[in-house]
């Protein structure tokens, strides 16, 4: 009977002393991504699609992001930088790969903006949120800017999760 006592003890010591596991569930927000529209110059409302759409790392022009260069695309989704208060990318319209040279009509995009630390929880840790967020068009030949204008969604000019759009870009 002690025996007995003793391991049910045990059991019950052992049980109530365990905490929950320490994983973060996928479905939870991380550090978000800009996300851009591109719609009609003319009608504002409409979006419009960009054929052959080519988005490389302004630096590194190695680094593609996504496989845009088959399909007609309304949206773009930008990491930002988290080290830093700049992102900039080389964005092409009309992009064509002809034996290793991109050929194109190119615009830069910088992103300017100012970082903040968010406590999401113990598992999850911290995400970045990125506030006062400035879309800028740089066109890399004057002669054929093929963005337009810029325009941000909401009031503050914050990117606290991808559930929205962010900017829009006109063309």
């Amino acid at each position: 009977m002690k025996k007995t006592a003793t391991l049910l003890l045990l059991f019950v010591c052992i049980a109530f002393s365990c905490e929950k596991d320490d994983i973060c569930p996928e479905d939870t927000p991380t550090t978000p991504s800009l996300i851009v529209e591109f719609r009609d110059f003319t009608l504002i409302d409409n979006t419009k699609s960009v054929t052959g759409l080519r988005i490389e790392d302004f630096v590194d022009s190695t680094h593609v992001l996504g496989d845009h260069s088959s399909t007609s695309e309304v949206q773009m989704i930008l990491p930002l930088k988290t080290d830093a208060l700049e992102t900039k990318y080389k964005v092409y319209r009309d992009y064509v790969d002809t034996d290793g040279v991109i050929t194109g009509n190119p615009d830069v995009i910088t992103i300017t903006y100012e970082t903040k630390e968010v406590y999401v929880s113990r598992a999850c840790g911290y995400k970045i949120i990125f506030e006062n967020v400035l879309l800028t068009i740089t066109p890399e030949t004057t002669s054929d800017n093929w963005m337009l204008f810029a325009a941000p969604e909401n009031d503050n000019q914050s990117v606290i999760n991808e559930d929205e759009i962010h900017y829009t870009i006109r063309h």
